[in-house]
């Protein structure tokens, strides 16, 4: 079984490459995403880039390293992946981007092997995510991966690369990989602000910008303020406590899903409080939300509750739109 890791770079019809080139560490953003999955034991490292000028810089930083590098039209990003696939053929294709700062070979390993070991044909931590932002790792079958290139028709789809696989799971086998723990408020994103906020936790940690994820986690202390509404994953702290929430909107379903991939299914708490646990049912882009909340509640609460599912399901590739007892009440990708 073959798996190859691709680190998709440079520009796409949206976004350019300035934060992949900024300072980090003793190299730029780039070089160290390069570096820390050198030494990927499940396959072969290629980069992905455009093929604008503006991107030579790229190729130059990856050509230093001796990793091959595939360019392509940046107007498409499906279409890259495709001729990745051609020019490097390999039955199951890892993607990690620029945006993941700290991404980590050992957790790429550790989702390749769920993957391969499921047969899924796409797995990822980011369909329910527990892990810090920053982490993000998808495993796609190429086979899919060409059925969406072939099939894909709207912008998003193509710019996503893996989205319309994830939107059909009546076709795709999906697989979503949680971390022990509930890690999403940790922020290692590529951007600016965040870079900073990593190269000060890094410091703290020993300096050392090859440290493994789950070792940076004790130097980190989100501020999270007391009364806060947070979704959480919901785990079996949440189910031993259903009983309890008798308040519902819409038809919450019964048995109550953990850890489905086609689910988004959050515990809802204010503070150490479980307030309430919502399910949005995704099928072919459509979200469907149903909910139980423990009754006599702050009566702001459950709007906040349904504001941080917005703000998930805004950065939800597999979720288009949402409806409430049948009612469209948001389209997240208009």
């Amino acid at each position: 079984m073959s798996i190859l890791l691709v680190v998709q770079a440079g520009h796409d019809e949206t976004t350019g490459n300035e934060s992949q080139l900024l300072q980090f560490g003793n190299s730029t953003v780039f070089g160290t995403i390069l570096d820390r999955v050198a030494g990927f034991e499940d396959g072969p490292v290629v980069v992905a880039i455009s093929d604008l000028p503006a991107d030579d810089q790229l190729e130059e930083i990856a050509n230093e390293r001796e990793i091959p590098v595939v360019r392509a039209p940046s107007d498409d990003l499906l279409a890259r992946f495709v001729e990745v696939i051609a020019d490097y053929p390999a039955e199951h294709l890892v993607r990690v981007t620029t945006s993941s700062p700290l991404i980590d070979r050992h957790l790429i390993s550790s989702i390749v092997d769920a993957h391969t070991t499921s047969g899924a044909d796409y797995t990822s931590n980011t369909l329910l995510r527990t892990h810090p932002a920053g982490l993000d790792v998808e495993v796609i079958r190429s086979d899919a991966l060409l059925d969406a290139a072939e099939q894909a028709e709207s912008a998003d789809e193509r710019a996503g690369v893996t989205t319309f696989v994830q939107r059909r799971p009546a076709d795709y086998k999906l697989q979503a990989v949680l971390a022990p723990g509930d890690y999403e408020d940790h922020a290692w994103s590529g951007d600016e602000e965040s870079l900073e906020r990593i190269t000060q936790l890094i410091q703290k940690s020993g300096g050392s910008f090859d440290r493994a994820w789950d070792n940076l986690l004790a130097y980190d202390r989100p501020q999270i303020p007391d009364s806060a509404v947070r979704l959480r994953v919901a785990r079996n702290n949440v189910l031993e406590h259903l009983d309890e929430l008798t308040d519902t909107i819409g038809f919450p379903p019964d048995p109550f899903p953990i850890g489905d991939p086609t689910r988004r299914s959050w515990g809802v708490w204010a503070g150490d409080e479980l307030i309430g646990a919502i399910v949005v049912s995704v099928q072919n882009g459509w979200g469907t939300l149903a909910g139980k909340f423990r009754p006599g509640i702050d009566g702001d609460l459950a709007p906040q509750a349904l504001a941080a599912v917005d703000e998930r399901l805004l950065a939800d590739e597999q979720v288009i739109a949402l409806t409430i007892d049948g009612s469209a009440i948001r389209n997240y990708r208009s």
